[in-house]
C-alpha cells in the first residue's frame, strides 16, 4: 500500500505538469492526493512497527527532521524552478519521488500479518462527505456569500456524512473507526491536539505566500527564502524534542512547543503588515514550536496503541491531521478576505496592511491554546493503553525453532533444552 501510494502520488504530478486547463489540474491534484494519503500514515506505522516503544520519539524525530529539510528545500527549489522554467516544472521534478520505489521494494518486509474483517466502505464515504462539507462551507462562504447554493451544498453534505457515520459506528460490525479508539480517552485527547496543532501550523504555511505575494509583492524564490527558517528550526526541532522525549517524557516539549507557537502567532498577527523579514522570524519561531509538539506527540500516540491496530490509530491521526491543516486555512482565509478592508486589526501592536491576515493569525491562537489544554491529559509516562485481543498460541519448545543453517543465532538458554547429542552418519 506504501509503494502503491508513491507511484499514485507521481503519476498525479506528472498529469499536474501537463494538464492543460484549471478542471485537468484540479483532477491531477485528486489523484496525487489519493497516493499521497498513503504517505504519512503508513510511514509512521513502518516506523513504529521497526522501533521499540522507548526509542520511538529519535526514530520519528529522525522522520520530522527530514520532512523539515524538504520543507526547507522545497519552497525554494520550487520558486527557482517556477522562475526559470515556469510552474508546470515543479510538478515534473516533484514527481521524482517514484524513485524511490526501488528502494522501498528492498528495504520493506515482503509479507506482513493481515487483519480479517471487512473494510466499511459505507461509513468511510460518510467520513469523506462529511470532511468535504466541513472545507466547503467556509471557504465557500468567505468567497460567494454564507447563503450561497454551495454553501447549502457543504452543510447538507456534512450533515449526511455525519448521519452515516454515526449510524455505521453504532450499528456496523466492523466499523470504519475502531470502536476501542473511540473509547480510550487519553487517544481521543491526542488526536485532538493533532487536529489543533495542525490547524495552527498550515494556515500559515499556505497562508503567508499569499500575504508575500500579493500584499508585500515578494517574487516566488523570495517567498521561498523567508519560508526557509521555519523549516529549518522544524526540523532542528523535532530532533531535539525527540530525544527528549524519549529521555523525560512528551509533556515537557509539547509545553515548550506550545509556548513558543503562541509567541509566533502572535508575532504574526503583529508583523503581518509590515517587514517580510519580521514575518521571516516568527515563521521560524512558529517551526521551531511545531517541532517541539509534532513529534513528542507522534511518539505519544504510536505507543497508546499495539498489534493489529496500529496502522489503523496512526491513519486516523494522521487524517485529523490534515483535516485540522485544511479546516484552519480555509477559516484563515475567510476571516483574511472579510475582514481585509475593515479599519485596523484586532491585534493593537499591529500596523500597516493585511488588517485581514493579522485577525486571522490572532483567531489561530486559539486551536493552540485548546491543544495546550488537551495535553494536560497525556500520561507521564506513556504506555500502551489499547491492545488488539488476538487468540492464544501455542508455545513452540526452542529446540523446535532451531535451524542447522545457522540462520538463527544461537542462545545459551537452549543448551539445556537441547537433547543428548547423537551421532548421525558418523559425525
Amino acid at each position: 500500500m506504501f509503494i502503491f501510494g508513491i507511484a499514485l502520488f507521481s503519476v498525479g504530478l506528472l498529469l499536474a505538469g501537463i494538464a492543460t486547463n484549471y478542471q485537468f489540474l484540479l483532477v491531477a491534484r485528486i489523484v496525487q492526493a489519493i497516493g499521497g494519503a498513503a504517505i504519512p500514515g503508513l510511514g509512521m506505522t513502518l516506523v513504529s512497527r521497526a522501533y521499540q516503544p522507548e526509542s520511538r520519539g529519535m526514530a520519528l524525530g529522525i522522520i520530522a527532521a527530514t520532512i523539515g529539510v524538504g520543507s526547507a528545500a522545497g519552497p525554494l527549489l520550487g520558486g527557482l524552478l517556477s522562475e526559470l522554467m515556469g510552474w508546470r516544472s515543479v510538478f515534473i521534478a516533484t514527481a521524482f519521488a517514484a524513485l524511490t520505489i526501488p528502494i522501498a521494494l528492498k528495504a520493506l518486509p515482503r509479507s506482513e500479518k493481515k487483519v480479517e474483517g471487512n473494510l466499511d466502505l459505507i461509513g468511510g464515504i460518510g467520513l469523506g462527505l462529511m470532511v468535504a462539507g466541513i472545507l466547503l462551507v467556509p471557504s465557500e462562504g468567505s468567497r460567494s456569500g454564507w447563503t450561497s447554493s454551495l454553501v447549502i451544498v457543504g452543510a447538507v453534505s456534512a450533515v449526511a456524512g455525519l448521519v452515516v457515520l454515526v449510524g455505521r459506528q453504532a450499528f456496523a460490525s466492523s466499523p470504519f473507526i475502531h470502536r476501542e479508539l473511540l473509547r480510550n480517552s487519553k487517544y481521543l485527547a491526542l488526536t485532538g491536539m493533532s487536529f489543533t496543532i495542525m490547524a495552527a501550523n498550515l494556515a500559515p504555511l499556505i497562508g503567508l505566500p499569499v500575504l508575500l505575494a500579493f500584499s508585500h509583492g515578494l517574487s516566488s524564490l523570495e517567498i521561498g527564502l523567508v519560508m526557509v527558517p521555519g523549516a529549518v528550526l522544524s526540523a532542528v526541532g523535532g530532533l531535539v524534542s525527540g530525544r527528549l522525549t524519549d529521555r523525560a517524557g512528551a509533556k515537557i516539549p509539547i509545553r515548550i512547543g506550545s509556548l513558543l507557537m503562541l509567541l509566533a502567532m502572535f508575532g504574526l498577527s503583529a508583523s503581518s503588515g509590515s517587514s517580510p523579514w519580521a514575518i521571516a522570524a516568527f515563521s521560524g519561531l512558529m517551526g521551531a514550536g511545531f517541532g517541539f509538539v509534532n513529534t513528542p506527540l507522534a511518539a505519544t500516540i504510536s505507543r497508546l496503541v499495539s498489534g493489529e491496530m496500529l496502522a489503523a490509530e496512526l491513519s486516523m491521526n494522521s487524517m485529523l491531521f490534515f483535516l485540522g491543516g485544511s479546516i484552519g486555512t480555509a477559516v484563515l482565509f475567510a476571516v483574511s478576505t472579510s475582514s481585509g478592508l475593515a479599519d485596523g486589526s484586532l491585534n493593537p501592536l499591529h500596523s500597516g496592511s493585511s488588517n485581514g491576515f493579522s485577525d486571522g493569525f490572532l483567531l489561530l491562537m486559539i486551536p493552540v491554546l485548546i491543544a495546550a489544554a488537551l495535553s494536560m491529559a497525556m500520561p507521564a509516562v506513556p504506555k500502551q493503553e489499547i491492545t488488539q485481543e488476538a487468540e492464544p498460541q501455542p508455545q513452540v519448545p526452542l529446540i523446535n525453532r532451531w535451524t542447522p543453517d545457522c540462520s538463527i543465532p544461537w542462545h545459551p538458554e537452549c543448551a539445556e533444552m537441547l537433547p543428548t547429542a547423537v551421532p548421525v552418519d558418523g559425525d
